[in-house]
C-alpha cells in the first residue's frame, strides 16, 4: 500500500509538472553556485598573476598562490546557503501539496472508503516526496562534480565521497521541511493558513532560532562561515544553550566540516549536528503519522 501511495503521488508531481519546475530550479541553483565558484577562482587567479607579476619587476618572490590552498569543494560553499534558503523553500511546498491536492479534489474521501490504514497512506505521501527530493539531489550532486572537476581540472576520491556525504545531509534537511509542509496541512483546517504557517515555520528555523542562539543578524544566519557574536551578553549566554538544537546552525556546521569549507572540530561534533537533523526528520515522520489518525478527512478544505 505505501508503494502504490507513493507512486500514485509521483505521477500526480509529474502531472502538474511540479517535479520538472522543481528540478529545473535546484539545478540551476547549483550550477549557478558552480558559476560563482568559478568566477571567484578567476578573480583570484587573475589578482594572484598581477601581484606576481609587479612582485616580480620588483624582485621579491611572490607567495603562493592562496586558491591552490584552499580545499577542492570551497567552490560549493554557496550550496550551504541555497539549500537552506530555496531547497528547504521547494521540499516545504512539495509536502504541503502531496496531502492537500487529495483534500481539495476529494480523494481523500475516497481512499479512506476502502480498508486503507492511515499510517500506510501517509509514510507513502513521505516515501514519494522523498524520493522526488533524492532523484533532484542526485541529479545536483551530478551537477557539482562536473563543475568541480571542470575548474580544479581534478576529482579525487576523498572529494566524491565528501559530496556524497553533503547530499545526503541536504536530503535529509530539504525532507524536514517537505514533512513540515505535510505536519501543517494535518494541523490546520485552511490550506492557505497552512502554507502560511509552514512558511513562519521555515522563517523561524532559518532566521529567528540563529539570531535568538547566536546573537547574529538576520542575514549573518545565511553565512556558513559566520561565528556566534555577542555571547558575552547575558541574554545569549542563556539562549546560546539551544544553539547546539537549532537544526539550520547544525546542518551549516556539518555541511562546512564536510565539504572542508570551515574549521576543523572533534569528529564527534560532527555526528552529533548530523543526528540532529536526521531526528528531526523522524521526529516529523512520526508527528505525522500520530496527527492523520486523528485527521478527518471527510470535510471540504477551504482555500482561504
Amino acid at each position: 500500500m505505501i508503494g502504490t501511495i507513493a507512486w500514485h503521488q509521483i505521477r500526480s508531481f509529474r502531472r502538474h509538472q511540479t517535479f520538472m519546475a522543481t528540478f529545473a530550479i535546484l539545478l540551476a541553483m547549483t550550477a549557478l553556485a558552480g558559476v560563482l565558484g568559478w568566477s571567484s577562482h578567476h578573480t583570484i587567479a587573475r589578482v594572484y598573476d598581477q601581484a606576481a607579476t609587479l612582485l616580480a619587476d620588483s624582485g621579491k618572490p611572490a607567495p603562493p598562490n592562496p586558491f591552490v590552498l584552499k580545499p577542492a569543494l570551497s567552490l560549493l560553499s554557496n550550496m550551504v546557503v541555497y539549500i537552506p534558503l530555496i531547497g528547504a523553500l521547494i521540499a516545504l511546498v512539495l509536502g504541503h501539496m502531496c496531502i492537500v491536492d487529495d483534500e481539495v479534489n476529494g480523494i481523500g474521501r475516497l481512499v479512506f472508503s476502502r480498508h486503507v490504514k492511515r499510517s500506510g497512506y501517509i509514510l507513502g505521501k513521505v516515501a514519494s516526496v522523498a524520493v522526488v527530493l533524492a532523484v533532484i539531489l542526485a541529479a545536483c550532486a551530478l551537477v557539482e562534480v562536473l563543475s568541480v572537476a571542470i575548474i580544479n581540472r581534478a576529482l579525487s576520491v576523498d572529494d566524491l565521497i565528501r559530496l556524497g556525504l553533503f547530499s545526503a545531509l541536504s536530503w535529509l534537511y530539504v525532507l524536514s521541511f517537505a514533512l513540515i509542509g505535510i505536519v501543517t496541512v494535518l494541523l490546520v483546517r485552511t490550506r492557505s493558513l497552512a502554507l502560511l504557517a509552514a512558511l513562519g515555520i521555515w522563517m523561524a528555523i532559518t532566521f529567528v532560532v540563529p539570531q535568538v542562539t547566536s546573537g547574529l543578524r538576520p542575514t549573518q544566519s545565511l553565512n556558513p562561515i559566520t561565528d556566534p557574536a555577542n555571547t558575552t551578553q547575558a541574554f545569549f549566554r542563556v539562549t546560546s544553550k539551544l544553539r547546539p538544537y537549532s537544526l539550520v546552525e547544525q546542518f551549516k556546521g556539518a555541511s562546512g566540516r564536510i565539504l572542508q569549507t570551515t574549521a576543523a572540530e572533534p569528529t564527534l561534533q560532527t555526528i552529533h549536528r548530523v543526528v540532529v537533523v536526521a531526528a528531526t526528520a523522524i521526529g516529523l515522520t512520526l508527528l505525522a503519522v500520530l496527527l492523520v489518525r486523528r485527521h478527518d478527512f471527510s470535510r471540504s478544505v477551504s482555500n482561504g
